[in-house]
């Protein structure tokens, strides 16, 4: 009689177990961010395409599937297409790389900080960007260079007594450059500069500062714009030639900035860095994705230089 009692409750027990549901653990997200989410709808403007099919037919609603991915080459052709002087009219129009990155950092709940950088491309172009440089140095003949090559102001060390005398403001300055020789010299109106500081680390000091002051007079600049409700997401947009360039010389900078792009990348992180990367031409709205992961090491971008001459 008890062993018949001890089965059947075992069994009842068992049935018990199969009906219950289990319990999934949620995830504790803070009060200020589940806030924020419900403000945005809670949905990630990141464009993510894993679950969705491929399109089979010549036209498709790119919402529910994914999008086309196209050489530089398609999609140079394209925008030229669009600008021609029979339709826009804009055959010099600027070429954009649009860029959405993944800003989770190591740890969990934690995000890169935005980041921006000067990177001078291997081909030239009106990138009709100004940029407000400070220029230090004890040579002169670097000074006169400086001068010449157009920076907003070149200077000695006699800069530093003239900012701590309220003679010359550094507001006003995007970047400040030096020699590594003087930072020594600069401490005193660290404070002032703040992230201003020459940095070996962000390429704005060196021992040679002529390549540098080169860098930034005819680089072309980008930053992150982080999302305000998903701090995982943000985007850079920075152009990377125009329409009447070549496609060889539009790629080969597309290259150069996705390497620099990358070097951004935190080391222990193994998710993707760049999530999508596409090419845009204003005032067309036209985005037209190609694959970021040809040009992510200098093996691949010397491979795109080799097929870009045949």
């Amino acid at each position: 009689m008890e062993a018949a009692r001890k089965g059947t409750r075992a069994k009842a027990e068992a049935k018990k177990k199969a009906h219950k549901q289990v319990e999934v653990k949620k995830e504790f997200i803070p009060l200020k961010k589940r806030l924020e989410m419900q403000q945005s709808g809670g949905v990630s403007p990141r464009r993510v395409e894993d679950h969705l099919k491929e399109p089979v037919d010549n036209v498709w609603i790119t919402r529910y599937y994914k999008w086309k991915m196209y050489s530089v080459q398609e999609a140079l052709a394209m925008h030229r297409e669009s600008h021609h002087p029979t339709m826009m009219n804009l055959p010099h129009a600027f070429v954009t790389a649009c860029f959405q990155l993944d800003m989770t950092a190591e740890k969990k709940n934690r995000y890169l900080d935005n980041f921006q950088n000067v990177v001078r491309l291997p081909h030239e172009f009106d990138t009709e960007q100004v940029r407000n440089v400070l220029v230090v140095s004890r040579n002169e003949k670097v000074l006169e260079a400086a001068r010449q090559m157009g920076v907003t102001h070149a200077a000695g060390l006699e800069i530093v007594k003239q900012v701590q005398n309220g003679e010359a403001s550094l507001t006003e300055y995007q970047h400040v450059l030096a020699e590594v020789e003087i930072l020594p010299d600069l401490v005193p109106i660290r404070g002032l500069l703040k992230r201003l500081f020459p940095n070996v680390k962000n390429g704005t000091a060196g021992p040679d500062l002529i390549p540098i002051i080169e860098r930034f007079i005819k680089g072309v600049n980008y930053s992150t714009v982080k999302d305000r409700f998903h701090h995982d997401f943000a985007t850079i947009e920075a152009p990377i030639g125009r329409l009447s360039q070549s496609d060889e010389e539009l790629e080969e900078n597309l290259a150069t900035l996705v390497m620099d792009v990358h070097t951004f990348k935190p080391k222990k992180v193994s998710h993707p860095f760049i999530t999508l990367l596409s090419l845009q031409s204003q005032p067309s709205p036209e985005h037209f994705k190609v694959d970021h992961t040809l040009y992510m090491s200098e093996r691949n971008q010397e491979n795109v230089k080799v097929a870009a001459a045949v």
